[in-house]
């Protein structure tokens, strides 16, 4: 058993443990900038950089294979940053909030019900140890959306017997149209920089900012020409302003008169209402819910039990299924409600 004991610090920040780049790189800077409200920075998020089940281990090695039954209070940022950055300890007295965002991972030759159903069940308190949201199956599961809004989420899901995960991930590129809109902001700085030769990052930070910010189809054309002037040299400048004004059109949000980042704000309310939906069918057998009903059918919500229902239809390998499902996004709900009702 671990017997480290933190000095009392000041708990001054959130911080969000998560599995990969994709969810501290392309969603959780996206839900930052679309929801400014949380006040959350990106360097808050931690890349942990391998599954749910070797953290399971490396709490093992530190606290001793009986943590759960001795009711041991683990401290993640200790175990991780002692793996991580061992000259730079941190402890989750440092923190307000610790978050943990990982995937179900089924196919993972280091799944075990055992493991993932424990750390379920002892990271339910994010002021405390911290809070796990587990996304089925894994984290592309918030762009499995085929329109808006897709009435067939609610049965979506897929068999056991898929597998290796970059199958799933194929899957939702093929179907998704929810994928562009999250790659966008990534395809304009790219372009920026390896077609056009823009090559300083502030310069591309704040000419993607303006392109992001343009919110009517009358004023794209100038607003475009004004981004790049000065940025992208004068014998690229029209190519590179035709082919903008054209990838904006296509991702539509000037036709609704928004910005980029509110439009996407709206995606976002969607994908978490499709989840909380399919999160209450999934405990409760019940999809649809009224908008009266919508916060009280969220706070009702057992992450533990959902988890149970999907070990137990996806125990058989040939014939078992995982309900597409991404509780991530109910982060934004439990940080305030308001901002996605």
């Amino acid at each position: 058993m671990n017997k480290y004991q933190g000095k009392v610090r000041r708990r001054r920040q959130n911080l969000l443990i998560v599995e990969g780049k994709h969810e501290k790189n392309k969603l959780f800077w996206l839900i930052f900038k679309c929801f400014p409200e949380m006040a959350i920075d990106i360097d808050d998020v931690w890349i942990y950089g391998t599954n749910i089940y070797l953290l399971y281990d490396d709490i093992v090695k530190e606290y001793g294979e009986h943590w759960v039954e001795e009711n041991d209070d683990i401290d993640l940022p200790f175990v991780i940053s002692k793996k991580q950055f061992p000259d730079r300890l941190r402890y989750k007295e440092d923190f307000t909030n610790i978050i943990l965002v990982f995937d179900y991972e089924r196919h993972d030759l280091n799944f075990s019900e055992k493991k993932i159903m424990e750390m379920q069940s002892s990271f339910i308190d994010s002021t405390d140890m911290g809070k796990l949201y587990i996304n089925y199956p894994m984290i592309e599961s918030y762009q499995h959306l085929c329109k808006l809004p897709d009435y067939d989420y609610e049965n979506r899901k897929i068999p056991v017997s898929m597998q290796p995960g970059k199958v799933y991930k194929t899957l939702v590129e093929s179907e998704s149209i929810i994928g562009t809109g999250v790659d966008f902001p990534h395809r304009v700085d790219d372009l920026l920089e390896y077609h056009f030769g823009v090559s300083g990052e502030n310069e591309r930070q704040e000419c993607c900012e303006k392109i992001l910010n343009i919110s009517s189809e009358c004023e794209v054309d100038v607003a475009v020409q004004n981004a790049l002037q000065g940025i992208v040299d004068e014998q690229n400048l029209q190519t590179a302003k035709y082919q903008l004004i054209n990838w904006v059109k296509k991702q539509g949000y000037i036709f609704s008169n928004q910005t980029y980042w509110a439009f996407m704000r709206d995606i976002l309310k969607q994908i978490i209402r499709h989840n909380i939906c399919k999160a209450n069918k999934i405990q409760y057998d019940q999809y649809q819910i009224e908008d009266a009903l919508y916060k009280e059918n969220f706070q009702r919500l057992d992450l533990i039990e959902i988890l149970n229902e999907q070990n137990r239809i996806s125990k058989d390998e040939q014939q078992g299924f995982i309900w597409v499902l991404n509780t991530c996004v109910f982060y934004i709900a439990d940080y305030n409600f308001g901002l996605v009702s």
